[in-house]
């Protein structure tokens, strides 16, 4: 994916995650990039087209569950609606769903399961879509500390079968650094993409990577990074 007017190119198959002071533009860019709204300037190309809507997978806060469905009909909708769902689909959704710890849960309705069953079912049905990129606006931001760090788990336990592009926008230095190849640090106003920072370690990664030095250090890093954004907003 391309944004021109930022000159910024995202690159295939990683989680690129975009962190920043509230206000600066994070979630207006994930808008921007899945075609509901446009951007003033600039074009955002994907395989060499300017079509998104609704050609993106795109998580939000809420988990926008469907009351009335069931877990199993929720996951199932968006390859009903684009007519994509087949025997070889349907599969891929119940391994998915074991590895996610929702299997046992595919009769439950929304209102039957927890919050953080809930996200796991919305992440899952977001990651269902027919998508190359998926774009995640602090899903997790509601959930406490124990349920994120699981649900990281079960994300990089997914790695190998997502096989996609994740763009994230969080608050959470410690989410970034975990799920994350890239962090980019977002400045508001113009060119506001200000440092650009890799993630080398591979994946899958294990709990004990947020207690390494190297992680730790990465920490320490954005911080400053952050502090520097924010002294520019002054």
């Amino acid at each position: 994916m391309i944004i021109d007017n930022l000159s910024y190119v995202f690159p295939s198959n990683k989680t690129v995650s975009i962190i920043g002071h509230s206000g600066c533009g994070k979630s207006t860019l994930l808008q921007i990039i899945s075609g509901i709204i446009e951007p003033d300037n600039g074009t955002v190309i994907i395989e060499n087209h300017t079509d998104r809507l609704g050609e993106i997978a795109y998580m939000q806060q809420k988990d926008l569950l469907l009351s009335w469905l069931t877990v199993n009909d929720n996951l199932l909708l968006p390859l009903k609606i684009k007519n994509k769902l087949n025997k070889k689909s349907h599969k891929e959704m119940i391994e998915k769903a074991k590895i996610l710890g929702i299997y046992d849960y595919l009769e439950f309705y929304p209102k039957e399961l927890s919050g953080g069953l809930k996200q796991r079912v919305a992440f899952l049905r977001t990651i269902l879509q027919d998508s190359d990129f998926i774009l995640l606006d602090e899903p997790f931001a509601s959930l406490d500390a124990i349920k994120r760090i699981e649900i990281y788990n079960w994300i990089e336990s997914l790695k190998d079968y997502i096989n996609k592009s994740i763009i994230l926008v969080t608050h959470d230095i410690e989410e970034a650094l975990f799920l994350s190849d890239q962090i980019i640090v977002m400045d508001s106003g113009k060119d506001n993409f200000k440092f650009n920072i890799d993630i080398n370690t591979p994946h899958p990664r294990k709990t004990d990577f947020i207690v390494e030095d190297k992680f730790i250090e990465q920490k320490k890093l954005l911080i400053r990074k952050l502090n520097e954004v924010k002294s520019l907003d002054r």
